[in-house]
């Protein structure tokens, strides 16, 4: 009880330390592109961006939702996938020796080296494109889960067997509360990861889209219309971050968290 009451005092109301970093590069950024230092076409400046939002207005309400909403369908689609792969490999060894080596095989190729062929396989349509990011997804979080449930102790799910439960059981009341917060990490990683794919997706001759727009601005060389496209990109990705870790706080309550006391 001491403890927790003297951690309590310690914590200071004051500046955020952590825009500290963030001031200090915006600072540089305004010096340097307000004394011409750079050209513009490699670091814009506050008026060249603002040029290029107001001349993009039209296109980046649309854009940014085509880009959202497949970016979560592949997101969606590639977590339940990859978890519900790594639950079967897990529970079932037929399974696992039937679809494991598959898996195994896919797990190590580069995704972007998959670009070609979904283009050759299955055409440029926003089908190919989402079937794109949940593949990517899916790999990181078939592996984590996976593993996750191989690194449980044993302990565990003996005493489960030993108080009568069946296996379903075992899964459900000890397996998946077990892993669950482990595998939050890797949907976090995987959704930030999945932005990163919707750019490539777009690439694979998407007409409308964020990614798309990013390559026509990059034709006439737009820094100033790449960077809004990046901070938009920043901006959503951080609320999906957010929201996971709300989810995560509210799911695994029960859960005690190591806190980090910094000195």
């Amino acid at each position: 009880m001491r403890e927790k009451v003297d951690i309590k005092e310690n914590k200071k109301v004051g500046f955020p330390k952590s825009f500290i970093a963030i001031l200090v590069v915006i600072a540089v950024w305004l010096i340097i592109t307000l004394m011409k230092v750079v050209d513009p076409v490699f670091i814009p400046g506050p008026l060249n961006i603002l040029d290029s939002i107001l001349r993009m207005k039209d296109i980046l309400p649309l854009a940014t939702l085509r880009s959202l909403s497949m970016t979560l369908a592949g997101f969606g689609i590639g977590t339940l996938w990859g978890v519900l792969m790594g639950l079967l490999m897990a529970y079932s060894k037929t399974f696992m020796e039937t679809a494991g080596p598959i898996f195994d095989f896919i797990r190590p190729v580069p995704i972007f080296a998959m670009i070609p062929l979904f283009l050759l396989w299955f055409g440029p349509n926003v089908g190919t494109q989402i079937a794109f990011i949940a593949l990517g997804v899916s790999v990181v979080l078939g592996v984590t889960t996976y593993e996750s449930i191989r690194n449980i102790p044993i302990v565990y799910v003996r005493a489960a067997f030993n108080l009568g439960a069946s296996r379903m059981r075992v899964y459900r009341t000890v397996i998946l509360p077990c892993i669950f917060p482990h595998l939050i990490g890797a949907i976090r990683v995987a959704a930030a990861a999945s932005w990163g794919l919707n750019v490539a997706a777009e690439f694979m001759g998407a007409q409308v889209g964020l990614g798309y727009n990013m390559i026509i601005q990059q034709i006439y060389l737009n820094t100033g219309g790449i960077i809004v496209i990046v901070i938009i990109y920043s901006i959503m990705a951080i609320a999906l971050d957010l929201t996971i870790r709300r989810i995560e706080a509210y799911v695994t309550r029960w859960t005690e968290r190591a806190a980090m006391l910094h000195v």
